[in-house]
């Protein structure tokens, strides 16, 4: 296959890409929100002062730590159930993978949230503004990979960018089309996460400055 027929196949089948890329970033973001709730609930428990309640957040912090995404995901796709009937009506609602895979995602987001947003309030609490907004770009950060990430989603079944690369190949059936096809899917996460990580080294580094000019006037 000739690099015109190859540019050709790639332009053709962009917008098709384009729409799984969505799916990815979708998950991402819903994976992080839910972690980020639950792990902002386990700091506000550990701040508490139930020590018995302190001390079991922290336990299921590092927990969350320790969870391998992946057998996670593939946890969430056998165990969960593809369909919810609602308690005394015949409404049944569907379970989408997608939402399988956010659930798995969100576990490494809760172990991020309870360990970072945690230091972040005791630096805060301690006047150390500066350090505990760091916590920001740290964040953002950890959500840009989460998107890289959540292209394990094609294990499950959902319909991302990498599951529809695969079905890209297979349906023009010609082998030579396979490493310009994910070179080229690799380029959307690269395209919309690296500007974003600047953006994040960028804050960061102000927040830093900030803080050693802070500490200098002092």
């Amino acid at each position: 296959m000739s690099s015109t027929d190859i540019l050709s196949h790639l332009i053709t089948w962009t917008p098709f890409l384009l729409e799984g890329f969505g799916w990815n970033i979708l998950i991402a973001i819903l994976a992080t929100l839910m972690g980020t709730s639950l792990g902002g609930f386990l700091v506000w428990v550990r701040l508490s002062h139930w020590k018995k309640s302190a001390h079991a957040s922290l336990i299921i912090s590092k927990w969350f730590l320790k969870i391998p995404t992946v057998a996670l995901m593939f946890y969430c796709a056998i165990l969960l159930p593809n369909e919810i009937q609602i308690p005394g009506t015949s409404l049944i609602y569907t379970f989408p993978a997608w939402i399988k895979a956010a659930l798995a995602l969100s576990a490494a987001q809760v172990g991020f949230t309870s360990h970072n947003l945690y230091s972040a309030i005791k630096s805060w609490q301690k006047g150390k503004h500066g350090v505990a907004l760091l916590f920001i770009p740290s964040w953002g950060s950890n959500l840009l990979i989460t998107i890289i990430a959540s292209s394990s989603a094609s294990l499950i079944g959902v319909s991302e960018i990498v599951s529809r690369c695969n079905k890209v190949i297979n349906v023009t059936d010609n082998t030579s089309l396979m490493v310009p096809m994910y070179l080229y899917v690799s380029l959307f996460f690269v395209c919309f996460c690296y500007p974003l990580t600047l953006v994040m080294k960028i804050l960061k580094q102000r927040m830093l400055d900030h803080i050693s000019s802070t500490h200098a006037s002092k």
